[in-house]
């Protein structure tokens, strides 16, 4: 299935923004990889503050093709870099998700607490992502994942339309559907290229 302009857009580095000094994934993200496991929250051996990754030549694969939306998208500012902004942008595609929103979604995760989520430039990047409506986004604060868009009355009508608690969002949420599951594939496809596209850099 070919890529569209909605599944491309999360698939490029930006020209010339690269991670400076931030090493906020090398601590806060789990990592599980053959011969390299590391937990969450825990700032990984192999980094010298200041300096980078002392194994960078043969980090795993996961280490050289995980990057967080700021990488990504062009029109995040400079702000918003993790160590900056004290949140994590991050796209996640799953091919064996546990439910229908966990197929692929933007996770906004806090290193902090809620109230991150409040401050202007943040939650305005929230609203874009929500404002433009093809994937579901969530808030993750110290591991707990809540969904933050579709709305609760919408994820209802959308995943149980034929019991939902409101009916008169069943016709909105099957059309939220149906586009959602045509970007499923594409955006599966183009992880797996991206992936493959960084795994010798």
């Amino acid at each position: 299935m070919s890529a569209t302009p909605a599944t491309e857009k999360y698939f490029s580095l930006v020209p010339e923004r690269d991670c400076g000094e931030c090493m906020i994934c090398c601590k806060h993200l789990s990592i599980s990889a053959p011969n390299f496991h590391k937990p969450a929250d825990v700032l990984c051996s192999n980094c010298i503050i200041n300096k980078g990754c002392q194994i960078y030549e043969t980090r795993p694969n996961v280490c050289r093709t995980w990057h967080c939306l700021w990488r990504r998208v062009a029109d995040m500012p400079e702000s918003l870099r993790p160590d900056r902004s004290g949140v994590i942008f991050s796209l996640l595609v799953n091919y064996d998700p546990m439910e229908l929103f966990e197929n692929t979604y933007i996770v906004c995760m806090s290193l902090e607490d809620r109230d991150i989520f409040e401050r202007p430039e943040i939650a305005a990047q929230i609203n874009k992502f929500v404002d433009e409506g093809s994937l579901p986004v969530f808030l993750s604060i110290k591991g707990a994942m809540d969904l933050a868009y579709p709305s609760k009355e919408m994820a209802d009508a959308i995943k149980k339309p034929k019991t939902t608690r409101f009916p008169h969002l069943v016709d909105e949420g099957k059309m939220w559907r149906v586009k959602y599951e045509s970007l499923i594939e594409p955006l599966q496809v183009q992880h797996a290229r991206f992936s493959s596209q960084f795994v010798t850099r």
